[in-house]
């Protein structure tokens, strides 16, 4: 550096003033490091922020998918009108297959709550 290699060119006062000029930029270099390790720990944080919040949304969406699935399997079965389907026959059919609809959603919440997916 120029304040090491004094080589008669610069003044002695110019070379003390080449010090000063060197440390305060080291030190201005030392921040901006420590800024950038800073702000890359901020964005870490926010991206585990994120990832956490989107796997909340993608058990909650799991939940949903697994209460209505088999719901939309047996309207779509009841949905065919088949003849020979035994049920359409019978008088207290429908309000069987809402009870039967009634308790698999019951139990797939109990489920649900006891492992603890409702948080």
């Amino acid at each position: 550096m120029i304040q090491h290699h004094y080589t008669g060119f610069l003044g002695e006062e110019d070379c003390r003033l080449f010090r000063v000029m060197a440390k305060r930029i080291e030190r201005l270099a030392d921040n901006t490091r420590n800024l950038r390790e800073y702000t890359l720990q901020i964005r870490e944080m926010y991206q585990a922020r994120t990832a956490e919040r989107q796997n909340k949304i993608m058990q909650f969406l799991t939940v949903v998918t697994t209460i209505f699935m088999p719901l939309t399997l047996i309207t779509g079965w009841y949905g065919m009108n088949f003849v020979n389907m035994p049920e359409l026959y019978y008088k207290g059919s429908y309000f069987i297959i809402i009870g039967v609809v009634l308790l698999i959603v019951i139990i797939e919440i109990l489920y649900f709550k006891h492992k603890n997916w409702f948080d």
